[in-house]
């Protein structure tokens, strides 16, 4: 209930969010009641809800992460539900595990899941993955040809070894994993009467960054927008999409994306000097030319960090030279790398202003704890802003009424339980002279 929590604290709308799991839905609850938004949460699993008649019909539904990890009994719920509950050119994102890029490892993980299942059912889940791992390198070590035909098996399998295991066992040993072609989630989104709209990565392989000419002019030539998306996957090896649906609407023209682009507010979420020379978007490492990328980060944080426009900005003087596609585009580019963001207009902004103090004093409350939050709330973005648990520490000393870098480290030091006492108050000055400025910027600090 995060997500849906800072989004209902700080953007305009009417937002209602359900679990199976009371735990979540409690949680969920809490925050809300923290917050004093109007979000309603709801105990229902997919089967319920989809049986429910008295739903409003939403502008916008989301489901992040969950698509690949359900049954497809659950899956054809979750089309009833788009179908009954998703308003006339309402607007659905799903994110999922994509086909092709997951076809290596699809054989590996059977493996894997089908020793986890034949180990005793008395030892704990932990154990049964490690001892599945285990098995794993074992056949490696065996000189199974399935490895050295399926190049970037080996690096995967040496991946899992060392990332968490309860992350293991919802991600690749849940009871359902079901990796797929963009085209079958377009195929079932079909039967709630959706059409294939965009997809939600700003900037990537579809917007041709990242492609050669040769595969720029492919996609060119394919009209089908299925075919064009799944030949994109092939091109990218594609392994987790972001798409956006529309419910019998009318797809926007992409030819005036960029026009669109120029006229939106963006606000820069850091320090002008920590943009990078390079990141790395749709699993390619792309580079941000200094000469482009360099002069618009120092635009954007102009008048402290304060709201601007792709025109306003290509009307300074240092990116006056600069063409608007090409200011366009770094804006889609810095959005999606989570170094930009779109800033919503000043009324709702004001409104949403208490109500993310009050969601962000709960989220500070909770720093360095079991419960604690990786994300603060921004009127400014509407939006969620990640935030580490230093700078949360150091956030929550200041709002408490310590005054300055020596107290915000002494806090810290204190809740954290000790530690490197200097290093934490070297910490709290960068933190004061790079990262505070921004959340200040940003209508959090």
């Amino acid at each position: 209930g995060v997500s849906l929590n800072i989004h209902a604290a700080a953007a305009p709308g009417d937002y209602l969010g359900f679990d199976f799991n009371p735990n979540h839905v409690a949680n969920a609850q809490s925050l809300a009641d923290a917050s004093g938004s109007v979000a309603r949460l709801s105990r229902d699993s997919f089967e319920s809800f989809a049986a429910r008649d008295d739903g409003p019909q939403f502008d916008f539904i989301a489901m992040h992460g969950t698509w690949s990890w359900i049954s497809a009994e659950n899956r054809h719920r979750v089309v009833e539900i788009l179908r009954k509950h998703l308003a006339p050119d309402g607007v659905c994102l799903i994110s999922y595990n994509c086909l092709p890029g997951w076809a290596a490892e699809l054989p590996l993980r059977h493996l894997m899941v089908l020793h986890a299942q034949q180990a005793s059912p008395s030892r704990p889940l932990a154990e049964k993955i490690d001892a599945s791992l285990d098995f794993a390198q074992a056949l490696l070590d065996a000189g199974a040809k399935y490895f050295s035909a399926s190049t970037g098996l080996e690096a995967w399998l040496r991946k899992l070894h060392g990332q968490d295991r309860n992350y293991l066992a919802h991600e690749y040993f849940n009871r359902d994993w079901h990796p797929m072609p963009s085209s079958e989630v377009a195929r079932e989104m079909a039967g709630a009467g959706l059409v294939f709209g965009a997809s939600a990565t700003l900037a990537g392989p579809a917007n041709g960054i990242g492609l050669d000419a040769k595969a720029r002019d492919l996609v060119a030539s394919i009209a089908n927008p299925i075919l064009r998306e799944t030949v994109l996957d092939y091109l990218s090896n594609t392994r987790f999409r972001s798409d956006l649906f529309v419910k019998s609407g009318t797809v926007a023209d992409s030819r005036y994306l960029h026009e669109r682009i120029g006229t939106i507010p963006f606000v820069l979420l850091h320090h002008p000097d920590h943009v990078p020379a390079s990141v790395r978007l749709g699993g390619d490492e792309i580079a941000l030319a200094p000469e482009i990328y360099l002069p618009f980060a120092a635009a954007m944080a102009e008048n402290k960090h304060s709201p601007k426009t792709v025109q306003e900005v290509g009307a300074t003087p240092e990116c006056a030279k600069i063409a608007p596609l090409t200011l366009a585009q770094a804006a889609m580019v810095l959005t999606e790398a989570g170094y930009l963001h779109p800033a919503q207009p000043l009324d709702p902004a004001n409104e949403a202003t208490p109500r993310c103090r009050a969601l962000n004093a709960e989220i500070l409350r909770r720093a360095g704890s079991p419960e604690e939050i990786a994300a603060l709330a921004s009127p400014v973005t509407g939006a969620g802003v990640i935030a580490a648990r230093k700078e949360m520490l150091f956030l929550r000393a200041r709002s408490l009424g310590h005054a300055g870098p020596d107290d915000w480290a002494r806090h810290a030091w204190d809740t954290s339980g000790g530690g490197d006492a200097a290093a934490l108050r070297s910490e709290a000055d960068a933190f004061a002279r790079i990262r505070l400025p921004v959340f200040k910027a940003l209508g959090i600090a």
